[in-house]
């Protein structure tokens, strides 16, 4: 859960309930705080997969490309009952399927993230209760839109997470109720706030220990010390945390 400092002003939504709107699309994140771009923020979208796993997202991406060292988005089924249909689905007629969505993130540390997980199906529906991102629950569930098919109900659902720090990954897991279940479309959108930049070790103050801790993180070349979200640790990154170490908070 985020910390009252931290945390964003969210738009009214609604939890997950049977009165909800007809099928339109997938949200921004704009509603949230930010906007695909952003600087500290991603964002993986898919809506074409062609095998169980290995999907690299198809719809679009932020940043792109990837920096150095970040690890290949995937959406991959890991049962072994789902398999990749020709429009483009992951469907399983076998029995229940599980859904891992790994994303690759800056990795800053400190701070706090945002993050929004959306899933289209139809058939039979989702474990919405059982959704997690890295064995955490979701602090929202919202059903976005349902309409009634031939297959069942198409459902797209949105799952919002607030979580302490920046990871490098993070691995949502949504496993289904039973068998066919068809996966439509998946995407990731991921935010990261901070009450300062400039208080580096997140203790509430802006003081040498920031710098300290900043130029400890930068020698190592650790990601958390690229400032400027370019994917390289290189002396820019110095100039500007020094830049906002002065300005304070």
């Amino acid at each position: 859960m985020l910390s009252s400092c931290y945390v964003r002003a969210l738009a009214p939504v609604a939890l997950l309930a049977a009165a909800t709107p007809a099928l339109a699309d997938f949200i921004t994140p704009d509603a949230y705080g930010w906007s695909r771009g952003d600087a500290d923020s991603a964002y993986f979208e898919w809506d074409f997969f062609t095998s169980g796993s290995g999907n690299e997202p198809d719809v679009g991406q932020f940043p792109d490309p990837l920096p150095a060292g970040w690890a290949t988005p995937d959406v991959a089924e890991i049962t072994g009952n789902g398999f990749a249909t020709g429009s483009g689905n992951i469907y399983s007629p076998f029995g229940p399927m599980v859904f891992e969505i790994t994303v690759p993130n800056y990795g800053y540390g400190a701070g706090e993230t945002t993050l929004l997980l959306q899933l289209r199906t139809v058939g039979t529906e989702l474990d919405y209760g059982a959704v997690t991102l890295d064995g955490a629950a979701p602090d929202e569930v919202i059903e976005l839109g349902r309409e009634s098919t031939d297959m069942g109900f198409r459902v797209e659902t949105l799952f919002v997470f607030g979580v302490s720090g920046n990871a490098d990954e993070y691995v949502f897991t949504a496993p289904t109720v039973e068998a066919h279940l068809s996966l439509e479309r998946v995407a990731v959108d991921t935010s990261t706030g901070s009450s300062c930049a400039a208080d580096f070790n997140a203790d509430g103050s802006v003081d040498t220990r920031d710098v300290i801790a900043f130029l400890n993180a930068w020698s190592a070349g650790e990601s958390s010390a690229d400032s400027n979200g370019d994917g390289v640790v290189d002396t820019r990154d110095v100039i500007l945390f020094l830049n906002l170490w002065t300005a304070g908070c």
